[in-house]
């Protein structure tokens, strides 16, 4: 028989047999029967005088037999049971006894009537029916009267010997006359397609899921602000958890609540210049009225010394990233100190709040430099420091940073907050992420709670067969409506890099174009953004720049490719890093493309995430 639905729960032990039963059915006249389980239908009590009980009744199972009728079936799987002038006594199975039960022989009958009924409204057509009351448990004599017959009770013995024959025939007794004819094919079809229980298929939209995702992912991430009001006034505050903790979020917060508090002279760093960006388009109003300084590390190094000696830079430009940037810092000291007016006139700031600092804590006079930018030092002065100092290091390799100049060896008197639940990301993401990127063995953090959002991974031969992929991606989601600000692509490799394919995207019918935020010629994204909207592009991103940022979806091209030493600057960085990096910056929908080559240790990483404990 075909069974609809074709697999059944253990909440009834009874129904469950008799699904067993009619699926495995040995009996070649039963082969395309058509079997609904636990079928819902109107009863004939009219809705407005419906009161305490049920407007839909429900009929255990209802058979669609082809070229005859329908047959409904009751199961009881009472383990006793007795009637006496008409009134129905059952025994549970734990011995007690349950009086005054509506016959279920009158149940199957009623429940007859009222599918007849309701397929008459819709098709204008009657087909003979008949009824069977299935007991499981109780083996009993039945007795045929002028109720009942025979034919239509099944107890435990004739269940078990021979349901599916005594159901056979019963479905030789279904005649036609009367106004009532057999179930022809154009009308099992219609009972199918459009009443009995009906196929639909029903997708949340993607931009619906992104609207809910947005509004949960806020609410959680208000409670990860909500420890900043159990500090005790923290005039010094360090800030440490794993990506998409809330780090950034407790940054924002802090600039805003410190610059309605006094507004004092105030400097926001941030080792990433997007994500300075980002900020500093968010807090736009502070900084017109000069309260907030807003810099990457590098530029405000570079803003002291072009101060005062601008041709100190030729001298350094071929030196090794970190060696240049210690000589930065250098200058920049060396500079401070000799000129104190300049430095109390423009480079000395009240409170200091220092997002992603994980990549810059360990340059050799960082924690002097910092001395000298904060009025009153770092001993006395106000301070807010936020980074993953152990995981989220794109600079350098980690093994390479001396440890000994983590933040909690130099600063004193200062509180701590350490983040520990992931806010940023879907429930999905959240989990994924750290294992799939090969980093962890376990989870760096409480993933999220955020219900809304996938993980959406996909394997390919080839250049062409990425690209086509991609270009799938980007046309579903043009198709379901979703804004082009809110998909970003990350690659390891830069647009101009070989090794990258973006450019040869073919994105008519879709979004006007990519916009490259790595573009240098992009120096302010916050003055081009609205402008950007307009035109409906999408963003495209190498995965290192991207870090402090997300996108409510994140198509990542290339996890854990890496680039021959001659196309990188990242050589030392482990791919693993990177990839953790990337996909944790989607907040809703994670798209991954992998490399076929990577289908074996995907499969192996994918048999830990099963065996997490969350």
């Amino acid at each position: 028989m075909i069974m609809i639905p074709p697999t059944i729960d253990n909440s009834n032990f009874a129904e469950k047999k008799v699904f067993s039963k009619l699926k495995n059915s040995p009996n070649a006249e039963t082969k395309n029967w058509v079997v609904y389980h636990s079928l819902n239908y109107p009863v004939s009590i009219k809705k407005s005088e419906k009161k305490s009980f049920k407007y839909f009744g429900e009929a255990d199972f209802v058979i669609l037999i082809p070229n005859k009728g329908i047959i409904n079936i009751e199961v009881k799987g009472w383990t006793g049971f007795s009637c006496k002038k008409g009134v129905w006594d059952i025994t549970k199975p734990d011995g007690t006894k349950e009086p005054n039960k509506k016959s279920p022989l009158k149940q199957a009958s009623d429940s007859m009537f009222n599918i007849r009924k309701y397929i008459e409204l819709k098709l204008n057509k009657k087909f003979p029916q008949n009824w069977m009351v299935v007991f499981t448990q109780c083996a009993f004599d039945v007795i045929d009267d002028i109720e009942y017959s025979n034919d239509n009770i099944i107890d435990t013995d004739s269940f078990n010997s021979n349901f599916i024959n005594r159901l056979v025939g019963l479905s030789k007794i279904l005649k036609t006359g009367g106004g009532i004819f057999q179930i022809n094919e154009k009308d099992l079809n219609m009972l199918q397609k459009k009443i009995m229980r009906p196929n639909f298929e029903v997708f949340i939209k993607t931009p619906t899921i992104l609207s809910d995702s947005e509004l949960e992912i806020k609410e959680y991430t208000d409670e990860q602000i909500d420890i900043l009001n159990h500090l005790d006034e923290g005039k010094r505050i360090l800030v440490t958890g794993s990506q998409g903790t809330g780090k950034t979020s407790i940054a924002e917060d802090i600039l805003r609540r410190e610059y309605n508090k006094n507004k004092s002279k105030i400097l926001f760093l941030n080792s990433n210049r997007l994500a300075c960006e980002e900020m500093k388009d968010k807090l736009k109003n502070f900084e017109t009225e000069n309260s907030i300084d807003f810099y990457t590390f590098n530029k405000f190094l570079l803003e002291i010394i072009n101060s005062v000696d601008k041709q100190f830079l030729k001298s350094i430009i071929k030196r090794e990233f970190i060696k240049k940037n210690n000589l930065l810092i250098d200058k920049s000291v060396e500079i401070l100190k000799a000129d104190t007016s300049l430095l109390k006139k423009k480079f000395n700031y009240d409170f200091i709040v220092f997002d992603e600092m994980q990549n810059c804590f360990f340059y050799d006079k960082f924690y002097d430099f910092m001395e000298l930018i904060l009025k009153d030092g770092l001993s006395d002065g106000k301070y807010c420091f936020l980074g993953d100092f152990k995981y989220q290091n794109l600079v350098s390799d980690q093994l390479l940073i001396d440890q000994n100049k983590h933040p909690k060896n130099y600063l004193i008197d200062y509180e701590q907050v350490p983040l520990t639940r992931n806010v940023r990301n879907s429930k999905s993401i959240s989990r994924n992420a750290p294992i799939l990127s090969g980093l962890f063995k376990n989870l760096p953090y409480q993933i999220s709670k955020s219900e809304h959002g996938e993980v959406i991974n996909s394997f390919c031969k080839g250049r062409s067969e990425k690209i086509e992929r991609l270009s799938s991606i980007i046309r579903k989601l043009k198709n379901e409506g979703v804004k082009g600000h809110d998909i970003v692509i990350l690659s390891n490799f830069r647009l101009d890099n070989k090794y990258n394919f973006i450019s040869e995207l073919d994105l008519s019918g879709t979004y006007d174009h990519v916009v490259d935020l790595t573009d240098k010629n992009i120096r302010n994204l916050g003055n081009n953004i609205d402008e950007i909207k307009k035109k409906e592009c999408i963003y495209f991103s190498t995965a290192a720049a991207f870090q402090g940022l997300e996108s409510k979806i994140v198509v990542y091209v290339d996890p854990l490719e890496t680039p021959p030493k001659s196309y990188s600057s990242l050589d030392s960085l482990k791919p693993e890093l990177i990839a953790f990096n990337a996909m944790g910056r989607a907040t809703t929908i994670l798209y991954l493309i992998w490399d076929i080559r990577l289908k074996e240790y995907y499969d192996k990483q994918l048999k830990v995430i099963g065996g997490l404990k969350v």
